[in-house]
C-alpha cells in the first residue's frame, strides 16, 4: 500500500506546459461560465507560458498581471483581452436554441 508521503504533488503549471492541456483546462473553465475559474486557468497559463512574457505582450506590468489573475482579482474585459491576446487564445462564441 503507498503512503500519502509517497504521493506526488499535482503541479498545474507543470501540466500546463501541453498546450492541449492548456486549451482544455480553458475550455472546461469556460464552459461552467464560472468567473474565478476562467481568471485561475489563465494565471496557469500564463505561469506555464511566462509571466513577464504574458504581461510584456499584453502591454500590462508583470505585478498588474499577477494581480488581475489573482483568487481576488477582477480584470476589466479590456486586461482580458489583451491577455488573451498575449497568450494567443481566442475565444469563439455560439448561440444556444
Amino acid at each position: 500500500m503507498m503512503k500519502v508521503s509517497e504521493l506526488q504533488t499535482f503541479n498545474s503549471v507543470e501540466a500546463a506546459q501541453d498546450p492541449l492541456v492548456q486549451e482544455e483546462l480553458l475550455n472546461m473553465a469556460w464552459e461552467d461560465g464560472d468567473i474565478p475559474a476562467i481568471t485561475h486557468a489563465l494565471s496557469v497559463i500564463a505561469k506555464a507560458r511566462g509571466m513577464s512574457e504574458t504581461a510584456n505582450k499584453a502591454g500590462i506590468s508583470r505585478p498588474a498581471l499577477y494581480k488581475a489573475l489573482s483568487d481576488k482579482g477582477n480584470p476589466s474585459l479590456s486586461s482580458l483581452m489583451g491577455i488573451m491576446r498575449a497568450l494567443g487564445i481566442q475565444a469563439t462564441f455560439h448561440t444556444t436554441a
